[in-house]
């Protein structure tokens, strides 16, 4: 389960286009729910001093801003496929990493190149649902987390009310295009992308369901008509 190919590449392709207005546009089209939600992830994990943190699909490193103000050592991992994503994030980090050991990883979440049991905390914050293989990622994910490790995903979904997804769905197809075009500065804006990748999303209960067939699933929580969902699980 996870997108096709030519989906992903698609995403991919979609997502190097945002870079420099990722954050901007994301905020103002999700009504600042997608920086508030991050705070919220932040909040339901358990960061200690000296853990090992990987950020999976980092982006920019927007989630890894709330994983340093909660560290003063340690080691974090920000792992992205994208260079320019990586280069971003180096850019937006590298100033507020204090003693906390930055490393950066050009790798997908099938394939992450760290040893087995090596890691404390996985956060992944709206990049779980572009994997191409779900279940191979969330394979990955439990391989290199430490028995016991936290896995905090945060990500958009489908909410579960049909209404209230038809709704979203509306919004996604027709506003969010025009809302993007002129803060990204063109006409042919990324943020069309969204709409036919909403069309494949997993429910918020779908998707933590799965989760939950990998992890313990110990915490979940939803905003905004169910269309995000914050879920912390415990590798067994």
């Amino acid at each position: 389960m996870g997108l096709e190919d030519g989906t992903w590449r698609e995403v991919v392709n979609a997502l190097d286009r945002t870079v420099r207005k990722y954050e901007t546009v994301n905020r103002v089209i999700t009504l600042g729910y997608s920086e508030r939600m991050r705070k919220v992830l932040a909040g339901m994990a358990t960061l200690e001093d000296g853990m090992t943190v990987l950020d999976a699909g980092c982006g920019p490193g927007n989630m890894s801003v709330h994983v340093l103000r909660r560290m003063r050592r340690g080691k974090l991992y920000c792992l992205d496929p994208l260079p320019s994503m990586l280069k971003a994030a180096f850019d937006n980090l590298r100033g507020i990493a204090g003693d906390v050991e930055l490393n950066f990883l050009e790798a997908t979440f099938e394939s992450i190149p760290l040893p087995s049991s090596s890691v404390d905390v996985i956060v992944t914050a709206y990049a779980l649902r572009d994997a191409r293989d779900l279940y191979g990622a969330l394979s990955e994910f439990r391989r290199v987390l430490k028995p016991g490790g936290q896995l905090l995903v945060l990500d958009l979904v489908r909410p579960d009310s049909r209404v209230f997804a038809w709704l979203v769905g509306l919004y996604l197809r027709t506003l969010v295009p025009l809302i993007s075009m002129p803060i990204y500065g063109s006409f042919d804006t990324p943020w069309k992308a969204l709409y036919p990748t909403f069309r494949s999303m997993l429910t918020a209960s779908e998707f933590t369901s799965i989760i939950g067939e990998e992890f313990e699933v110990i915490k979940v929580k939803r905003a905004l008509l169910g269309t995000f969902v914050a879920i912390k699980a415990r590798r067994p």
